[in-house]
């Protein structure tokens, strides 16, 4: 039984979101200060409704441009910086993980539209797992390696870093998190101590402006970690702008609506709309396509943010 759940949490250590087309920084560094404005945002997702023990994940996040009243008007293609924060919360069965990790990026100006920044993310991960939550048959908890010790936690350091290349029409990124693999827990009498598995992103998409209010974009994001299958999203998402101005701003109104589809897992529908020029408001549905859909009537995720200038 704990190896099954010992498998799903190898396949998933990283928490999983559907929503990160509004926030790709949560699966980069290098993203920290892309939008210049001050970008907080909080979600939370409910994964696989009506399994037991199903992830639960909670964060909050934001990340700016830094120094950006001294930059002059005329000379906007310079280097900039950019940092930012991550606060989050996982759990899963009798495991759960708390993370806080800060960002740094650089910026730098290829030519007059296009950037290439680098970026890293740098804190600290709380493991705990509740052996108390979990029951073998014939009272074996106590003779298992694994329940036998009772709770456990363990803090270790976390670094991950980033690259992304981005534009005003397109974008894309790679990031390898939990570089340092570092160990979790090592039960008694096991062979085999728990590690922090190493996740790989790859990302892209692309702006097509259909009229001055309409925008659509497709994108793909690819998925890795070892021992697990690669796995693929792929996204499109429709956007419009109700801005009447000829020069579209990042504080207009808007309403976007989109679809996704991982492979392996999941049918994804999601909505969204910014109001009152800095506020918004998103959620998405998971319809499940795994094995797992007989067990779950799918996954719920919702993001609230604030831009500030």
């Amino acid at each position: 039984m704990f190896s099954l759940l010992a498998s799903v949490t190898v396949a998933q250590q990283k928490a999983l979101y559907s929503q990160y087309m509004t926030n790709y920084y949560l699966l980069n560094p290098a993203v920290a200060g892309y939008g210049k404005n001050l970008n907080v945002k909080a979600g939370y997702r409910n994964q696989w409704v009506g399994f037991e023990d199903a992830p639960a994940t909670f964060y909050v996040s934001g990340e700016a441009a830094l120094f950006q009243n001294g930059r002059r008007r005329n000379r906007r293609n310079q280097p900039y910086h950019g940092a930012g924060g991550y606060i989050y919360k996982d759990v899963t069965g009798p495991t759960s993980r708390t993370g806080v990790l800060l960002s740094y990026a650089y910026h730098v100006p290829l030519n007059r539209t296009m950037y290439l920044s680098s970026g890293v993310f740098a804190g600290v991960q709380q493991f705990v797992f509740s052996a108390d939550k979990i029951h073998l048959a014939d009272g074996s908890n106590e003779r298992d390696p694994v329940t036998s010790g009772g709770n456990q936690t363990s803090f270790m350091p976390d670094l991950s870093v980033g690259t992304y290349l981005h534009s005003d029409q397109f974008f894309a990124g790679v990031s390898l998190f939990q570089v340092l693999g570092n160990k979790i827990f090592e039960f008694d009498d096991s062979k085999d101590a728990s590690r922090l598995a190493r996740h790989l992103f790859v990302s892209g998409g692309y702006n097509f402006d259909i009229n001055r209010n309409i925008t659509v974009v497709p994108s793909v994001l690819l998925k890795y970690v070892s021992p697990a299958p690669l796995q693929a999203d792929l996204n499109v998402k429709g956007v419009y702008n109700f801005s009447k101005s000829r020069r579209r701003s990042d504080y207009a109104d808007k309403v976007w609506v989109g679809a996704s589809y991982r492979t392996q897992d999941a049918l994804v529908a999601l909505c969204g709309f910014q109001f009152m020029e800095q506020y918004e408001l998103g959620y998405s549905y998971d319809i499940t396509v795994s094995p797992l859909r007989h067990h779950s009537s799918g996954s719920h995720e919702i993001t609230i943010g604030f831009r500030v200038k």
